[in-house]
């Protein structure tokens, strides 16, 4: 029993209380630890070894239960003597006598201090680990040998949306990694992370994914490295992990982006392909042909070499014209100029363009108009102009038989186009880049058909910049159709008569028979189709049928009848059997509609006469057939070709004239003077600003054409000091690659009249002369005349050259009402005498006024062009009558003749300018003599002066023995 105490003393501590708490025995055990003595003990109440951790209540009920006979197990905290804190376990059992009843307490307590230091080290090295996994930006996860989850750090929680204890019940891997990518199942023997784990291998990727608790898939980043138990073996992992949603993202933004560039790279080695390819091409004809017109004696293979020529720089040109359109839409330097259009006219324009280009590959050309041409249109045709240009060309390149139709329809206010085709078509890989400028559906493209692959991203930059949108439909093999809508270009409708041209309105008239159209050949069927619901149109009723080779179909009754024929020779000498078997003798033939020239047509018709037929070449308007049906008679009407400003009354202006053209470069020095002297001019030529001032100050000039950029003085300075000059009235006429308006405006600052862009066409150069260089305006030297259209003249003449009337025009148009009757018989009666440039200024007023500085050039523009008509009308009532022939034999002097061939003699360069200046004098007749000396002059163009000595010679020789 002592042996037990002694173990029990050196284990345990053993202290009895009575029920009031006191000590009654303490064991050295007991003294040990709380630092008192058995005699500080002994007898004091049981509050002296300061338990800290039982409040009050609960020391109550502890007393309760133990009074009651029950024993009382649980953890106390004390301090000791010296205040040094201490654990116990404790186990309080009352001692109980014979009747029951509680007589004293015995405490027995093990000293758990150790234990209790160990733990809060523990905890505090469990809770600095776990700052670290829930400071971690990343999720961390533990899976024990089974997969069960037995961690997530905060950043996993947040990640999975699942909370530990509700992902414990689970296996990580079905819960959380159970799919790939695409959704598909993964399972766990499939499982990368679980096999390596399997082999005791630490497994990184990133390239895994990770399913949330809502189901959302993600891509991960993890590191997971297995846990082993105290055998080495795999008891589970540790996984670190994080969302890179973001940097796949990111990645599949600079793949595409990679991608994208490469194709950019591809594109820029294509374009430069191609560009090198377009320029070379037409720079090496050039070069060559101009090499072997050089080298050739023959004159029409001179001829020949240089028309290729001129078709080569022609390309050259528009490549280049192509490459700055871009420039400027890049650049957003383009500018909207809303006027007043003709939908007829510009219909017209294209049918010009591009009727030839269709016939050379035999296709059919069609404007399909299914609108009134008689309403008022208004926006920018220039830009409406180049889109359509744009999309017929290509229509026509990429379409190698069938036709190419335009269609133009009006939507209330809008106005519709649509190009189609039956060409190659684009495959559906190649539609996304049709737009992207320098890209072609295949760079091969570029070296069958040609072009940059600019036009489309142009046509779609000016279209939406008239808040339009270029769309397009296209199937392989079997053809496409650009289409796009402008909104806000009609505005009004015109008085109810068919329009016959932009110019003239005549009531519509009754026709002598019914009206039939007889289709001969089903390639015609899309131009009968249009044909008839143009005449629905126009309110024209007419039947239609289509002829077998017998003719079997024809009514006997008789019509007026239009006949379609195909491009097909064979079609055509049908067609003339048919009439010499009198299979039409019962019906009018007023017109033919086809794809054939009108020269061709008439060759093939020649074998049959028919004086009153009208051919119509595709592309056909309104204006074609109601031409053709209601032939407007006594109509003094003047056209394009003997209007005004027509090469014919031009020419006879010009004659004479005597002009100063400087430039520093030769080449563009003599192409400019061929062109002045051909237009009958005399011509000086200067190449520096110093000698066209000293030329300037010794001659009398009509005009001068200056080169703005010149060696030492510019042109700019050269203006300034010829306009400083007493008496100096000459006009100058700038001529310049620069077509800013800083450059005009500086122009205009030093007194240059007018602006040419280089390269400038014959035509442009000889109209900006025209309209500059007659500075009266009189009819004091008016010839009369019987001329009808010399009558007109002279009334338009008296009509508008009053002062008051001109003071009058300008007001109404400052008083913003363009619609006034006296502007509109103004432009009527421009219209009539072909006075093309007050035309196109007028047809430019606004209909409002939107902007105020935009219209007053307007009427400036207006003022002048009124003021050059009027001065061209004098000067060409003031212009000699024609020389008959007779005249022109007696007047060709033998004199200036032998001036010619002397110069020729000599391979004097001056001969070139006698010998046009010795044409022009006599152009207006048509005899041998002046044909003689045409013909020279064509020689010695081409330096053929050998030749055009002896046409020389031979004239002289027939005059002096004539």
């Amino acid at each position: 029993m002592l042996i037990q105490r002694r173990a029990m003393d050196q284990h345990s501590i053993v202290v009895t209380l009575d029920l009031n708490g006191t000590i009654l025995s303490a064991n050295d055990k007991c003294c040990q630890l709380s630092e008192f003595t058995r005699d500080e003990l002994i007898g004091n109440n049981a509050d002296m070894l300061n338990v800290k951790n039982v409040p009050l209540p609960t020391r109550l009920a502890i007393l309760k239960s133990l009074f009651e006979g029950e024993i009382w197990h649980g953890e106390l905290q004390s301090i000791t003597k010296s205040g040094t804190p201490w654990f116990v376990f404790c186990t309080i059992v009352p001692n109980v006598n014979d009747q029951d009843r509680v007589e004293n307490l015995v405490v027995l307590c093990t000293d758990i201090s150790n234990q209790k230091r160990l733990e809060k080290r523990l905890e505090t090295g469990r809770q600095f680990y776990q700052s670290i996994t829930n400071s971690i930006g990343e999720g961390v996860y533990a899976v024990d040998a089974n997969g069960k989850t037995q961690f997530l750090n905060p950043e996993a929680s947040r990640l999975l949306g699942w909370e530990l204890e509700d992902l414990q019940s689970h296996r990580f891997h079905n819960a959380v990694h159970y799919q790939k990518e695409d959704g598909t199942l993964l399972s766990r023997e499939d499982c990368a992370v679980n096999n390596a784990i399997c082999e005791g291998k630490t497994y990184s990727s990133d390239e895994d994914f990770f399913t949330d608790k809502r189901g959302r898939i993600f891509p991960i980043s993890i590191v997971a490295v297995p846990l082993q138990d105290i055998h080495g073996k795999p008891n589970g992992h540790v996984g670190v992990f994080r969302d890179i949603s973001g940097r796949k993202r990111l990645e599949r933004q600079l793949q595409h982006a990679y991608q994208e560039a490469a194709k950019a790279n591809k594109a820029k080695g294509d374009f430069l392909a191609t560009m090198s390819h377009e320029i070379r091409t037409p720079m090496n004809a050039i070069i060559g042909l101009t090499h072997l017109a050089l080298e050739s004696d023959n004159q029409a293979q001179q001829q020949n070499y240089m028309s290729k020529v001129r078709g080569s720089a022609t390309s050259l040109l528009t490549l280049i014209n192509g490459i700055l359109d871009f420039s400027k839409v890049e650049a957003q330097q383009i500018e909207l100029h809303h006027a007043d259009f003709n939908l007829a006219d510009m219909m017209n324009k294209l049918a010009q363009v591009f009727q030839h280009k269709a016939r050379q590959k035999h296709l059919q050309l069609l404007f399909d108009m299914r609108l009134d041409t008689d309403v008022t249109c208004k926006g920018d045709s220039d830009k409406i102009y180049q889109v359509l240009v744009n999309l017929l060309g290509n229509a026509i390149k990429f379409t190698r038989h069938g036709f190419v139709k335009l269609i133009v329809s009006q939507e209330g206010e809008a106005l519709s186009f649509c190009v189609s085709d039956t060409g190659i078509g684009i495959d559906e890989d190649n539609k996304e880049k049709l737009f992207k400028a320098f890209v072609q559906a295949d760079a091969s493209i570029s070296r069958e058909y040609g072009g940059t692959g600019l036009g489309l991203a142009i046509s779609k930059r000016l279209v939406e910049l008239m808040h339009g949108e270029l769309e397009f439909t296209s199937e392989l093999g079997k053809g496409t159709s650009f289409c796009f809508t402008l909104p806000g270009m009609v505005y009004e409708k015109a008085n109810e008569t068919i329009s016959i041209n932009a110019s003239q309105s005549v009531p519509l008239r009754e026709l002598n028979h019914p009206l039939l159209c007889v289709n001969t050949s089903q390639d015609m069927d899309e131009a009968n189709d249009i044909l008839a619901h143009t005449l629905s149109r126009l309110s024209i009723p007419c039947s239609f049928i289509k002829v077998n080779a017998d003719a079997d179909a024809f009514p006997v009754t008789p019509h007026d009848v239009i006949v379609l024929l195909p491009a097909k020779p064979a079609a055509w000498q049908k067609f003339v059997n048919h009439i010499k078997l009198g299979e039409y003798e019962n019906l009018n033939l007023m017109c033919i509609v086809t794809p054939v020239d009108t020269e061709e047509a008439k060759r093939r018709l020649q074998s049959i006469k028919l004086n009153t037929l009208n051919i119509i070449e595709l592309p056909f308007t309104d204006v074609h057939i109601l031409r053709a049906l209601f032939p407007t008679s006594g109509s003094t009407l003047a056209t394009h070709a003997d209007g005004l400003e027509s090469k014919l009354w031009r020419k006879r202006r010009l004659a004479g004239k005597h002009a100063l053209l400087v430039d520093d470069d030769s080449i563009s020095l003599e192409i400019a003077q061929q062109i002045l002297l051909d237009a009958g001019l005399k011509v000086t030529t200067a190449t520096t600003g110093e000698q066209a001032l000293v030329l300037g100050k010794s001659n009398n000039f009509d005009v001068v054409l200056l080169d703005c950029i010149l060696p030492n003085k510019s042109g700019f300075t050269v203006a300034e000091e010829l306009n400083n000059l007493n008496g100096w009235h000459c006009p100058i006429i700038a001529l310049s690659a620069d077509s800013s308006s800083e450059n005009i405006q500086k122009g205009s600052s030093v007194g240059m009249c007018a602006h040419l862009l280089k390269p400038a066409s014959a035509a442009e150069i000889l109209h900006v002369i025209d309209i500059n260089i007659h500075t009266s305006a009189n009819l004091s030297n008016m010839h009369d005349s019987d001329d009808p259209y010399l009558t007109s003249l002279a009334e338009f003449y008296l009509n508008y050259g009053n002062a008051e009337l001109l003071a009058q025009l300008i007001n109404i148009m400052v008083e913003n009402d363009s619609k006034h009757d006296a502007i509109n018989s103004l432009l009527d009666d421009a219209r009539k005498i072909g006075a093309d440039t007050l035309v196109a200024a007028l047809e430019e007023l606004p209909s409002s006024l939107e902007n105020k500085a935009n219209y007053a050039h307007k009427i400036s523009n207006i003022s002048f062009a009124l003021d050059a008509t009027l001065r061209l009308i004098a000067h060409t009532l003031s212009l000699p009558k024609e020389y008959d022939e007779k005249e022109v034999e007696e007047t060709l002097s033998i004199s200036d003749l032998s001036a010619v061939i002397t110069s020729l003699e000599s391979y004097d360069a001056e001969a070139v300018s006698l010998l046009s200046a010795l044409y022009h004098k006599h152009a207006a007749s048509t005899s041998a003599s002046v044909h003689a000396l045409n013909h020279a002059r064509q020689l010695v163009s081409v330096y053929d002066y050998g030749r055009a000595l002896e046409e020389l010679l031979r004239l002289r020789d027939t005059l002096l023995n004539g």
